[in-house]
């Protein structure tokens, strides 16, 4: 059993640690002071310095790097922010949630384009991908990044840190001359920029492979630089991954008890860390001390945390391999059905891992990989430029024509969505421009006939009413009468005949206009009750319109006529019935309702025993037709009250 190391995504600084505790007091004290991208910058800073320690003051700082950068609307502070909040829920072995926040930040980092950006989040995504034991998609992510870097990072430690991880990879498929491919050619740039965490980590790595090739004093001697280096450098985080491969390679030089204190130190330190991954594999190596030992039930207990911290945690290969554990262990203690239940389960899950075709995408990746730097080189040449070339320019005239092409074809379906459009609209237009020329031409000719029937009454009936005034004028100052009863009658028939012609006259008034405005219903309204105050002295008139009547209120003329009709009805009764000495003629607007209302304070009336005369039921009549509701409100000695509504 071999000792597994993942290396984290490098920072493209590293600072001395020697004294994080001061260096994060300062972070805080600076962060105060700070806006906009600064802030954001820092408070990243802080998260990244808590993930080696405490990882809910790393989730902290991360949240606020991103609330931070959401409120002032910064696509790059965002997708730096994401980043941070996936290293931190790594560092939470929340694999599925780091995985999200590096696909946000990759998205945007796309967008903006941010080159260096999207190499960063590939090489992210790859580490959390090996991490699930999904590795054709770790290798696909790495093998993006380290091409892009090659290309354009001027920063030496992202190459060898994805060539470290890519390594990475093939040790878990067993691959131990391709690990230390990449491991050497990782190392050796480190070297050159004298690095001394990348060769910490490079050098770790090592031992851990070495232990594969079984050179166990080389792979002791290769961790504890590594482990010395980490302290040295204080990431304290690293150091029980040196321990554990330790520990296995004494195992293998049958030093059980030392490795065990190896063991149980490293394990100490995951528990702390909250690293669920690397506490699950340490532990199994644990229990392979404990099998080597004979102490079977303590190699029992490790496993069985291992097996349930694994599958709780999707670890997918460390489950495969404390299944397999457990069932060696089984036989070994003769416990067979226990034995064959856990290689049953081992079967299953490590061909679910280790199926055919991601074993052949890996190498088909390395192979696009190696194949793209060996066309680079190609290109070089040129008549192979001029091959490439001619074919891309053939291409690009291709596309420049069905570009065109479709141009083309958008702007004439465009020109003929637009003149088919207009044509409509020519027509609605002609069509609505008819029906209101006919509408207007049938208006005009009513009007035309409102106006001569007018006339004709004005001039035929009205000429013969002033005839009839004028007859009984004549008799009465022509002839000397001296029946006072037929004097009576003719002065009655007199008074008659005008109240006929003042009717008249307001018919002729309602015929000649297509809409009666509130103003001259008020004005007619006005010259009628100013006729009955001169008429009745004892009787007093109150004319009052609301203000919040509009002023810009008109009505039909039948309408108009109707409500003028409906009022001097009402007010002729008070004269005549209700012995009043005060009537109230109200206009008042309420929103879209309209009131009319005349009281009065004479005698009343019992609606319940009176007789209702023609005047009140033409009254309703008239109310009825145009639409409009009326109250009568009366009692005895009490006055009556009339109100005419309508909505407008």
């Amino acid at each position: 059993m071999k000792k597994l190391f993942l290396v984290i995504t490098l920072l493209s600084f590293f600072y001395n640690q020697a004294q994080i505790e001061s260096r994060l007091d300062s972070l805080k004290i600076v962060s105060k002071n700070q806006t906009g991208l600064t802030l954001i910058s820092t408070l990243n800073k802080i998260s990244w310095e808590f993930k080696n320690s405490q990882v809910d003051s790393a989730l902290y700082y991360a949240k606020q790097a991103l609330y931070v950068a959401k409120h002032i609307r910064s696509e790059k502070g965002i997708a730096s922010a994401y980043n941070t909040l996936a290293s931190s829920f790594e560092a939470a072995s929340k694999l599925d949630s780091a995985e999200t926040y590096h696909q946000k930040s990759l998205e945007i980092k796309n967008k903006i384009q941010d080159t260096i950006g999207t190499a960063d989040s590939y090489t992210n995504l790859g580490i959390i991908e090996d991490l699930k034991g999904n590795y054709d998609l770790a290798l696909k992510n790495y093998f993006k990044a380290l091409i892009i870097y090659e290309k354009h990072s001027k920063d030496f430690e992202k190459v060898p840190t994805v060539l470290v991880n890519i390594g990475i990879v093939y040790k878990k498929q067993k691959e131990y001359q391709k690990v230390l491919e990449y491991y050497e050619k990782a190392l050796k740039i480190y070297k050159q920029n004298n690095f001394e965490i990348g060769e910490a980590i490079v050098q770790g790595n090592m031992g851990s492979v070495l232990i594969s090739l079984q050179a166990y004093q080389k792979s002791i001697q290769f961790s504890k630089i590594a482990k010395q280096l980490y302290t040295n450098l204080g990431y304290t985080r690293y150091v029980p991954y040196m321990l554990g491969n330790i520990g296995i390679a004494k195992d293998s030089l049958k030093q059980y008890a030392s490795a065990r204190k190896d063991y149980l130190l490293a394990i100490s330190h995951f528990e702390k860390d909250h690293n669920l991954y690397e506490l699950s594999n340490t532990k199994m190596s644990l229990a392979n001390n404990y099998i080597l030992s004979r102490e079977y039930s303590l190699a029992r207990k490790e496993l069985d945390e291992a097996l349930v911290i694994t599958t709780k945690n999707g670890f997918k290969e460390m489950k495969v391999k404390a299944l397999k554990m457990l069932a060696m262990l089984g036989e070994q203690t003769n416990d067979f059905k226990t034995a064959y239940n856990h290689q049953k389960q081992y079967t299953i899950s490590r061909d679910s891992l280790f199926e055919a075709d991601k074993v052949k995408t890996i190498y088909e990746l390395e192979t696009k990989y190696e194949t793209e730097k060996k066309e680079k080189e190609i290109l070089a040449q040129r008549a192979n430029i001029a091959e490439k070339e001619l074919y891309i320019n053939q291409k690009n005239t291709q596309l420049v024509g069905l570009v065109i092409l479709l141009i083309v074809l958008s702007v004439l379906g465009y020109l003929l969505y637009k003149q088919q459009k207009l044509k409509n609209h020519q027509l609605k237009k002609e069509s609505d421009l008819k029906e209101a020329l006919i509408k207007i031409e049938s208006q005009n000719k009513l009007q035309e006939q409102r106006l001569e029937i007018s006339r004709d009454l004005h001039d035929n009936i009205g000429a013969q009413l002033t005839f009839v005034i004028s007859s009984i004028e004549n008799l009465q100052y022509g002839y000397n009468i001296k029946n006072q009863g037929l004097t009576d009658r003719l002065i009655s028939i007199g008074q008659f005949t005008k109240e006929t012609i003042y009717e008249l006259r307001d018919t002729i008034w309602a015929m000649n206009k297509s809409a009666i405005s509130l103003e001259d219903l008020q004005a007619r309204i006005s010259n009628f009750i100013d006729k009955a105050n001169s008429i009745s002295s004892k009787t007093t008139f109150k004319f009052t319109v609301d203000s919040h009547v509009s002023k810009d209120l008109a009505f039909t003329s039948v309408r108009g006529m109707n409500i003028y009709r409906i009022i001097q009805e009402a007010i002729n009764n008070a004269l005549k019935y209700a012995d009043s000495t005060q009537i109230v003629v109200d206009i008042k607007q309420k929103i879209n309702i309209v009131e009319f209302s005349v009281i009065d304070n004479g005698k009343g009336f019992n609606r319940e025993t009176i007789d209702l005369g023609n005047g009140l039921n033409n009254m309703k009549k008239r109310a009825h037709d145009i639409k409009a509701i009326l109250h009568i409100d009366s009692a005895i000695d009490k006055g009556t009250s009339i109100l005419l509504k309508f909505e407008i």
